[in-house]
């Protein structure tokens, strides 16, 4: 599978390979933790996104946003950081079109997790 010019938007790879300094010998790759980890975590931020909109708890929202940008923004996933940076900003006004771009958001995971996938495939070959 080839990385697109949308796929480079979506996902900086050069940030995501940045982390390879901190790669000790012998031990499993650490980009590749790093990508397990952050696909682990991230459906529990939607999850809590979701909830706090439908409970109307703003502030659960505003924090698992909060928190998924700043997650996607050190591994390089920028346009899933702007998107979640702008989610967060709503529901801190607690402003309903934040359901709205939630889908958004999560039309963008589906396509960083196959970039992400396709990353981590190429690291363990």
């Amino acid at each position: 599978m080839s990385i697109t010019n949308e796929a480079v938007q979506s996902v900086d790879l050069a940030i995501l390979a940045s982390f390879d300094e901190a790669q000790e010998v012998g031990e499993p790759d650490f980009v590749v933790e790093l990508i397990d980890l952050y696909l682990a975590e991230a459906p529990r931020f939607f999850n809590s996104i979701r909830e706090g909109l439908a409970s109307h708890d703003w502030l659960t929202a505003k924090r698992a946003a909060h928190t998924l940008r700043g997650s996607s923004s050190n591994l390089g996933i920028l346009q899933m950081a702007a998107i979640a940076g702008t989610l967060e900003h709503l529901t801190g006004n607690q402003d309903a079109s934040a359901a709205e771009l939630l889908k958004g958001l999560e039309d963008e995971f589906t396509r960083v997790e196959t970039i992400l996938l396709t990353e981590r495939q190429r690291r363990l070959s």
